[in-house]
């Protein structure tokens, strides 16, 4: 028995100063404040089901650029949203997708328009404190045509007697000749099941890497994959794995 869904707290904040002090000192301890000040274009952080702080830098606000949490952007962005959303990985995908689709909660909407280059990555960690807890974020990146951008995710959880579940989906578009990097560590528990799909539409000389590395969790089963639909497409996986 797990939970679906577990609220953190009333809102999301975007001054880290907002953030509740239990929920901020788990974060400061992985270094989360220091790094958006020093090295990030933008900073998303959820707590269990839902989004508790995101941050997008101003001179990258200013040009156009949304990182929101998904929820803020079906709410802000619906024509944007509705267009991309589940065209990636619809939920009859699999039945870890349809899971997802049914209950997902939290995750990171992003949007880069046509032409800008983002020159620091936007990062996003997401963080299981509840035991026997089902994290099922749901992520979308839309990279308009010339546009690049850079994507970190990070992920940990307490360990516990108990089993806990993560089953996120991430929906990625590039447009013609945009480029884009996403990185993940996962440094799950060892009580965690980590059954996860994340995939790219790649178009006409459009250029996306996965880079991917598994450092825990009980079980771990994901599919990077890209799609490569115009011509000059181009993918690259590098996925690791240590048990």
């Amino acid at each position: 028995e797990i939970y679906f869904y577990v609220k953190p707290q009333d809102q999301m904040e975007r001054s880290w100063d907002d953030v509740p002090s239990n929920i901020k000192n788990t974060f400061e301890r992985l270094g989360i404040p220091e790094a958006e000040q020093k090295l990030l274009a933008g900073v998303g952080a959820q707590y269990e089901s839902e989004m508790v702080y995101h941050s997008l830098k101003e001179e990258w606000a200013s040009k156009g650029v949304i990182f929101d949490s998904i929820e803020d952007g079906l709410k802000n962005h619906p024509e944007i949203f509705r267009e991309h959303f589940a065209t990636v990985i619809p939920a009859a995908d699999n039945k870890f997708a349809a899971l997802n689709s049914a209950v997902w909660s939290g995750g990171s909407f992003v949007y880069v328009p046509k032409g800008v280059e983002l020159e620091t990555p936007l990062q996003a960690y997401f963080r299981v404190n509840q035991e026997r807890m089902g994290q099922f974020e749901r992520t979308m990146i839309i990279m308009e045509e010339g546009s690049q951008a850079h994507y970190i995710e990070g992920c940990t959880a307490p360990v516990y007697s108990t089993d806990s579940f993560h089953s996120g989906v991430i929906e990625i578009i590039l447009k013609k000749d945009s480029r884009f990097r996403y990185t993940t560590i996962q440094n799950w528990s060892n009580n965690m099941y980590n059954l996860v799909t994340q995939r790219a539409v790649v178009n006409e000389n459009a250029t996306m890497e996965w880079l991917d590395g598994n450092l825990g969790s009980k079980l771990t089963m994901k599919y990077p994959s890209c799609y490569l639909v115009g011509e000059g497409a181009h993918g690259d996986i590098m996925s690791i794995a240590y048990a």
